[in-house]
This record gives structure tokens, sequence and C-alpha cells, in this order.
């Protein structure tokens, strides 16, 4: 890069600020900012009033430096025009150079000297130190030459005069009143603070150009009044909830006495923000002025007209009276509801009564309390127990309840067509699996049935009675196998038994419990008709004419405790079922086994072959699963 040497020492040996100020724009020119600064330095030294030299310097500074070199070029120009009021020719100017950062000019103008300057700081220093410097107000307040305690006196004693002066904002034909001192923060002593600050800045230059403005009699406004932001924005709160008031469109609502229209309500409200800078404004103009109360300030209301009048809806008013009075009548079995046909239409957004409809979510209102007393909760099924025993079959509840969505269709169809009344559709709901169905009790596999009308007895009916009574409610398992003699247990007079006959060793002889073969009887023909599997089974020493009323001869079974037995073995796999109705009346003895069909099917036929006897075939569909021949040998 080229270089250029440039001396602004004269042949003579003197410096001239002329020469230091074009040395130093030529050193601009090369890009040399270091060695013109220097050089403008250096004309202020040379002569410190010239304000060429101090414009030049302020062109190679930035910030407050850059500003206290223009300040001291007004305060050189001012103390010149006051030393020679007449017009002085002006020099012709210097040569302008242009560097790369800007255009640069050199100015001359005289300005005191630096010693001056001086002594005028370190006087003021000495003369202010405690003092606030001339010129300084606090709003209106003359602080100048005070001392600190003086300043916080003067502020309190001019606000005590302003404080109470009040705010008045008016709005919506109402007032609302605060004293000033309600929105102002007390900050005397910081204002104060301020105001003795001012001109002390430990910066030299600008410690001197605050002073020497203070001292040719320039003014300076320390504070606008402290506003205190939270209680304008409280006071201004306070007003906006009082004078706001919701906008209400008029509305039709259902009474005792009938339908009637609710009347519109205009909204009107306040715009807080705006209002809060309308005080903020009244009070900078008005909190340090000692004079009559300002004038009130006017909030502008804002009005929210209502979408629906009181005059619209009439028309609508007096359809829904009509309606009211055509009730719809609901109707399910034997029972009866009527609804209010104008409580089901939606009437929220309507003003033209042609545009009422039907509205689902009404109509689900009005069910709520039908659909609660059709329901049924369903049941599940349950056995009643004695014991060991089972005594009752209670089969499940099918449970119902209201179909609401059809229900809710049926009325809209029916609103829409003016019908006077309408039928509820339910449902049914089945039952969850009860305690039958877990065991497999689900339905009759078969039944057995006998009569002894031809032969009877208050002795022998009780036994058959007591025998029934005995077997009635046995659970048999799967695989499991039912033995009649260990079922019933001892025969006793405690248990109902009374004496009776039997056939021993060829005699009919008395004996306790005489006659309980009627119950095995009847037991042996359920489980023959019910498909199982039977186990063991005798027949009688005789051929008893009242096992043959209503069954073919060899359909009988004996039992002897300790003797023959009958068993039967559940084939299933589910348990089964005993169940015993003694009918003393009639005379005729059931046993039905209930447990859970699986298909099979009993077929009989009796023997042809000169005995006596049935042949059972079990069939599941076209297969065979179980054949057995039961034969009858009788001495008489």
């Amino acid at each position: 890069m080229e270089t250029h040497s440039i001396n602004p020492i004269t042949s003579s040996g003197v410096v001239t600020v002329e020469q230091l100020l074009t040395a130093g724009y030529t050193a601009l020119a090369v890009g040399d900012y270091a060695r013109a600064e220097r050089l403008f330095r250096r004309a202020v030294q040379v002569n410190a009033r010239s304000a060429e030299a101090w414009r030049a310097l302020a062109d190679t500074q930035t910030g407050a430096r850059h500003g206290m070199c223009l300040r001291w070029v007004e305060y050189v120009e001012g103390t010149r025009r006051q030393a020679q009021p007449t017009p002085q020719p002006v020099p012709p100017a210097l040569p302008t150079v242009v560097p790369r950062q800007g255009r640069y000019q050199a100015r001359l103008v005289g300005v005191v000297g630096a010693t001056t300057l001086a002594l005028l700081l370190l006087g003021s220093d000495i003369a202010y130190r405690e003092r606030v410097l001339p010129g300084v107000h606090i709003g209106p307040i003359s602080v100048g030459n005070l001392q600190p305690a003086a300043v916080e006196r003067a502020i309190r004693q001019h606000q005590q005069r302003t404080a109470e002066q009040l705010v008045e904002v008016r709005a919506g034909g109402r007032s609302w009143h605060i004293p000033m001192r309600a929105l102002l923060r007390d900050r005397s002593a910081e204002l104060a603070r301020a105001a003795i600050a001012y001109g002390h800045d430990p910066a030299f230059w600008t410690r001197a150009t605050t002073r020497a403005r203070a001292f040719l009699g320039q003014e300076y406004i320390v504070s606008a009044p402290p506003l205190d932001e939270d209680a304008i924005e409280a006071f201004v709160a306070v007003i906006a909830d009082q004078i706001t008031r919701e906008r209400r469109d008029a509305q039709v609502l259902r009474t005792e006495q009938g339908w009637i229209v609710v009347p519109e309500q205009v909204g009107q409200s306040i715009d807080q923000i705006q209002l809060a800078a309308q005080v903020a404004d009244l009070l900078k103009a008005s909190a340090w002025q000692a004079q009559a109360t300002p004038q009130p300030l006017i909030a502008a209301m804002v009005y929210q007209p209502p979408t629906r009048t009181a005059a619209q809806l009439e028309p609508l008013r007096q359809r829904l009276q009509d309606l009211a009075a055509q009730p719809l009548e609901i109707q399910l079995g034997e029972q009866r509801w009527t609804m209010d046909r104008s409580m089901l239409m939606d009437r929220t957004t309507v003003i033209d009564p042609a545009a009422l409809k039907p509205d689902p979510a009404l109509i689900t209102q009005q069910l709520e309390p039908i659909a609660s007393q059709i329901a049924v909760a369903p049941q599940a099924s349950y056995l009643e127990r004695q014991a060991e025993r089972v005594r009752t079959i209670v089969p499940g509840n099918v449970g119902r309840e209201l179909d609401r969505e059809a229900a809710i269709q049926t009325i809209i169809a029916a609103l829409e067509a003016h019908a006077p009344q309408v039928r509820l559709p339910v449902r049914e709901i089945q039952p969850p699996p009860g305690e039958a169905e877990q065991l497999g009790l689900l339905a009759e596999l078969g039944r057995g049935e006998s009569q002894f009308v031809t032969y009877s007895s208050p002795e022998r009916d009780a036994n058959v009675a007591a025998g029934g009574n005995d077997i009635d409610g046995v659970l048999i398992a799967p695989g499991e196998v039912f033995s009649f003699t260990q079922t019933v247990g001892a025969i006793t007079w405690e248990k109902g038994y009374r004496w009776g006959e039997m056939i021993e060793a060829g005699v009919m002889v008395p004996s306790l419990g005489g006659g309980i073969c009627q119950v095995s009887t009847t037991v042996f023909r359920a489980a023959f008709w019910s498909g199982l599997e039977i186990v063991e089974r005798h027949h009688h020493t005789w051929r008893l004419p009242w096992y043959e009323v209503d069954a073919p001869p060899g359909m009988d079974a004996t039992i002897a405790l300790g003797g023959p037995d009958l068993k039967i073995r559940n084939n299933t796999q589910h348990h089964i079922l005993l169940k015993v109705e003694t009918d003393l009346v009639t005379k005729r003895q059931t046993v039905v086994i209930y447990g859970t069909p699986d298909g099979r099917k009993v077929e009989m036929q009796l023997l042809d072959n000169g005995n006596i006897g049935v042949h059972r075939h079990v069939i599941n569909g076209s297969q065979t699963v179980g054949e057995d021949t039961f034969v009858s040998y009788y001495s008489r």
C-alpha cells in the first residue's frame, strides 16, 4: 500500500491550526485515521478557541465524545457572537477530501482557551459540590442553586398544593372522581438526587459541557410527573367494571304462564387502554400545575347492538304457544306419557317460525325420565338351595331398555307429521350367564312319570312324597354315578316316612318307607328317556299293576337299603339336576332331569321274544351313542 508522509511543521518551526487541519484531512484521505485524530487533537491544543478544530476532532469520534466535541463548538461560537456582534468576513473554506468512511470538512472558529475551561470547571466543582446547577427544573419547580434538603422540600410543598386536585372521568352518563395523589408516586428523594446529579458526571468533557450550558442560562428539566401505572390501571378497571354491560339478544322463554319474550339489551364497554393513556396524559399536563381542577375526561363508549329483538321474536313466541297447546302422547304398552311439542324444537337461533325444527338434544332430554321408568335390568339365573339340595332354578330375566336412537327418530317423524301420538321402541337385554348356565342346567333332558292312583294309602303316599323329597334337587357332576340308596340315606320316621308294605322273600311284609320304589321307578324312567347311562337297575319280584298304568311292563325299578340299588352315570359334559314333583291329589309323581342338550334322542322297543322288558336305542343324528336292554323276570 502506498504511504504518504505528512509534516505539518513549517520552515519557521511554528505549527498553525490551519496546517494541522490540512495535514489531518490529508491523512483521512489516505485512510490513516489514527494519525488524523492525533493531528486534530493537537490543533485543539494549539488553539482551543478554534471551532473548526473541534469540528474536525468530532469527525473522528463516536458516541458521547462526538457529542461533547459538538457541544464545545456551540459553546465557542456562542462566546464569539457575544464578543464580536459585528459580522466578520467568512474565511475561505479549507479544502475537502473524501475518505473511505465519509466526508470531512475543516472549519475554524475561535474558542476560549483550555486554561480558562480548566479554571471554570475547578471553580464550579467547589461551588456546586452540594448544590444543584443553575437552570435546573423539576417540572415547573426551579431548584437551581438549592441544596438536597431544600430540593425535596420544594417538591413536597408543590405536590401538597396539587395532589388534592381531582381527576374526573365521565362515561355513559356517570362520573368517577379520584385525587391526583392516588395516581402519583412519591419520588421526591429520587427526583432531588437526579437534579443534583446533573452536571456532576465523572467524565471531564461531559461535566464541562453540562456546566457550560448551565452557566450560559440554558434550562434543564429533570423529570415529568412520576405516574403510578398500576394505580391508573386499577382506577380504569373499576370504571370499566361498573360501566360494562353485556350484550343480550332477545329470547323466548317457557314459563308457567306460557311462552314469553325477554327483551334485548344493548352491550356497552370502554377501551381501557385508551382511557388509561388519557388519564396518564392528563396527569403529565396537570399534575405539576397549581391550578383549578382539570377538565373532565370523556371516555369513549363502545356499543354492541343485539342481533335479535323482541319485535322479531314475537311471531316465534306465538308459534311456540300454539305447539304447547298440542301435547304429543308417548305410548308403551299400557303406559302413557305426554310431551310438550314446543319444548322439543330448536329455537336458539331461529327467528322465523317456519324454520322451527325438532332438536334431537331436547328430545333426548325429555326422553330420559321415561327411559328410566321403563328400564328393566337383566337378571342372571341362580339356584335356590336348601343345604346341599337345589330346590328351585330361578331362570334369568331378560332386561329391557329404551332404544334411544330409534325413539328420537320416531318422535322427530311424529313432530314433522303432526301426529298425535307415538309408540316407543324398546329392545331386550339378554342376562349374563348365571349359576344355571355355568353348571349347564339349560334345559330339560328328559322326564319320567308314574301314577300310584291304583295303589294308594295315606302311609304309602307319605312314603312316596318323603322319598321324592330326598331325591329332589340332587346335582350330579359330569362322569359322576348317582346312587339312589346312598342319596336317600336312612329311612326314618323323622324324615316323614311311615309304615307301608314291601315284598320280601316273595311275601308282602310291613316296612318303614314301604312304597319308596314308586320313586326309584320314576327316577329310572327319567334317566331312561334322558339317554343317561343306567349302571344298575333291578326289577320287582312281582309284576305290579300300578307301575303299568302309564308305562309298558318292565319299566319299574326296585331298591332296598343294603340290597338292590338304582345307579345312573352322568355321561354328559355338564352337570345334571334331578327335580321331583309329587302330586298327592292326582297321585302322580314326576322326575325331570335338567342339563345341557347335546342332540341325543331315545327310541324304545318292547321285547317280542317272550320276555318282558324294553330295548333302548340312544342316537345322535344318524349315529348310535348308546344301546341297552332291560329284561324283567317276575315270579308272579
